[in-house]
C-alpha cells in the first residue's frame, strides 16, 4: 500500500498552547475503531475518507492521548471472520475442515490470493491472539482445499505442543502462485515480500491479532520466506523460526535482523540444504549481537526429526514479543517495495536494483535516539520520514536530528492524530502508533 495523503489540517498544539482536554466518550472511540476496522478491510477511498472525517471532528474537541489510547485498542470487528466477502465481483468460496477454512482472499496491485486459518476452539474476538505464519509451499499448487487445510495440521500440532493452544496459524497460496515455478510465473522476491504486507492487512480486518505477537516458521522453501520476511520488514514480526532452509539469500543483509529474535532448526545431516549455511549464518547474528538460537538435529537429515522440534522455536519465541518502540533500526534493503523500518520510512533511493533476492543491497540505514538527540548514518538514502511517539522521546521539548554527522534539524514537533491514522492504515498496525512526523533529506 502506498503511502497515504490524509487532509487533516487540526493539529494538536504543544506544551504552552491551549489543547482539547475532554475525555472521548465510548461511543465516539468505538465509532473510531469500526471506522478503523472497516478502512482495513475495504481499503477503497470510500472507507478511508470517511473515518479521516471523524478524525477531523473529534481531534478539536477531544485529548489526544484518548483518540490515540482508542485507536491503540485495534479495529473493532463487526462482522464474523468467516463471512465470505467480495475481491471485485467475486465472492469468497470458503470451505471449512475441522477447525481450518480455505478460501479467505485479498487483493493487492499483484492480484487476488488466497489463504486459510486454522481457528482455535477457545478464539475469542474480544482477546486478541498471536499469528503463526506458514508462508506456504509450492507444493500448494494443484493440491484441493481439503489437502491444503491439511498443511496447517503441522503447524497447530506444534503450537499444542509448545502450550499455545490459542494462536491463530495462517497459511497463504502467495508463494505457489507467484514463488519460484508459481502458477503466474514467478516475481522479483522484494515484491512477493509486499504481498505479504497485503496478506496481513486483510488478516487484521477479520480476526483480533495482536501486532507486537506475529511470528513466521516455514521449513524448506518456506524457511526461506521466514527468513526473507525478516529481511524486508523485520519491525513486522515479533520472531521467525526457519527449519531446514538456506541462507545465502540473508547474508548480505544480517543488519536487518539486529533487533529480530530467530530461532533455528536445522538438520546435521541436511544434503538437501547444507548445514554449513545456517550453521555460518547464525555464527555472523550472533557475533553482532542479534538475539538468534540456533539449534542443530544430531543425525538428523531434511526430516521430521529436526521439523518435530518447532515446539521449542514456538516456546522460545513465545516470551519474546515485539519491542514496539526500539531505541536503535538498522537496515539493509534495495528497492522501496518495503519502505519502513520500525518508525523510519526510507522515501527515496539513490540507486535501486531488480528486487531479486541474490542482488546486494543499494542502501543502508542506521538510526539511533539518545535522550532528546535522534542520529542517522546512511548510504545510499536519499529522503526518510520519521514517525516519533511520546515513549521515544518527549514531545514537549524540541528535538535534535543529525544526518551523517550533520544537524538536519532542531526544534518542536506538533502532534498531530492525522499522522496517527496515515501510519495505522497504511501498516495496519495499531499498536506501533506515532504522534508526529519529520520528513528530511539527507545533507
Amino acid at each position: 500500500m502506498k503511502p497515504l495523503t490524509l487532509a487533516l489540517g487540526l493539529g494538536v498544539l504543544l506544551a504552552g498552547s491551549q489543547q482539547p482536554t475532554a475525555e472521548l466518550p465510548a461511543s465516539e472511540a468505538n465509532k473510531l475503531r469500526t471506522l478503523y476496522g472497516q478502512a482495513l478491510a475495504e481499503g477503497g477511498a470510500k472507507a478511508e475518507a470517511q473515518l479521516v472525517a471523524l478524525a477531523e471532528r473529534l481531534e478539536p474537541k477531544y485529548a489526544h492521548e484518548d483518540l490515540v489510547g482508542a485507536l491503540r485498542q485495534g479495529p473493532l470487528l463487526t462482522r464474523d471472520f468467516d463471512e465470505p466477502r467480495k475481491q471485485g465481483k467475486q465472492l469468497e468460496q470458503l470451505h471449512t475442515f475441522g477447525s481450518t477454512t480455505v478460501g479467505f482472499s485479498f487483493s493487492c496491485a499483484a492480484g487476488v490470493f488466497r489463504y486459510a486459518v486454522d481457528v482455535p476452539s477457545s478464539y475469542d474476538p474480544q482477546q486478541p491472539v498471536a499469528v503463526l505464519l506458514d508462508p506456504g509451499h509450492g507444493t500448494g499448487k494443484g493440491k484441493t482445499d481439503e489437502e491444503k487445510a491439511k498443511f496447517l495440521e503441522f503447524y497447530r500440532g506444534q503450537c499444542a505442543a509448545a502450550g499455545l493452544e490459542d494462536w491463530l496459524v495462517a497459511r497463504t497460496e502467495i508463494i505457489e502462485q507467484v514463488g519460484t515455478g508459481g502458477l503466474r510465473g514467478a516475481l522479483p522476491e522484494d515484491q512477493i515480500a509486499s504481498i505479504f504486507e497485503a496478506f496481513w492487512r486483510d488478516l487484521s480486518s477479520r480476526w483480533s491479532i495482536d501486532p507486537d505477537r506475529l511470528y513466521v516458521a516455514g521449513l524448506s522453501q518456506t524457511g526461506f520466506w521466514a527468513w526473507y520476511l525478516g529481511r524486508t520488514n523485520a519491525q513486522r514480526l515479533a520472531g521467525i523460526a526457519p527449519m531446514s532452509s538456506v541462507t545465502w539469500q540473508v547474508d548480505k543483509y544480517l543488519d536487518n535482523f539486529a533487533k529480530l529474535p530467530c530461532f533455528v532448526l536445522h538438520g546435521e545431516a541436511d544434503q538437501v540444504c547444507a548445514v554449513a549455511q545456517p550453521r555460518a549464518t547464525c555464527a555472523a547474528l550472533r557475533r553482532l549481537g542479534a538475539p538468534v538460537e540456533y539449534v542443530e538435529v544430531a543425525g538428523s537429515a531434511h526430516d521430521s526429526k529436526t521439523w518435530g522440534r518447532l515446539n521449542e522455536a514456538l516456546a522460545w519465541l513465545a516470551v519474546r514479543p515485539r519491542n514496539t518502540y526500539p531505541s536503535e533500526l538498522s537496515r539493509a534493503l534495495q528497492t522501496l517495495e518495503n519502505p519502513w523500518c520500525g518508525w523510519l520510512r526510507i522515501e527515496e533511493l539513490e540507486h535501486s536494483a531488480d528486487g531479486k533476492a541474490p542482488s546486494a543491497p543499494t542502501a543502508k540505514i542506521q538510526a539511533a535516539i539518545q535522550g532528546q538527540e535522534l542520529r542517522l548514518t546512511s548510504s545510499g538514502v536519499k529522503r526518510v520520514t520519521l514517525f516519533l511517539e511520546g515513549r521515544m522521546l518527549d514531545l514537549r521539548q524540541p528535538i535534535e536530528v543529525f544526518w551523517n554527522e550533520k544537524r538536519v534539524h532542531q526544534g518542536r514537533l506538533k502532534p498531530r492524530f492525522g499522522t496517527t491514522i496515515e501510519a495505522a492504515l497504511e501498516r495496519a498496525d495499531w499498536k506501533q502508533l506515532f504522534d508526529t512526523q519529520l520528513s528530511l533529506r539527507c545533507p
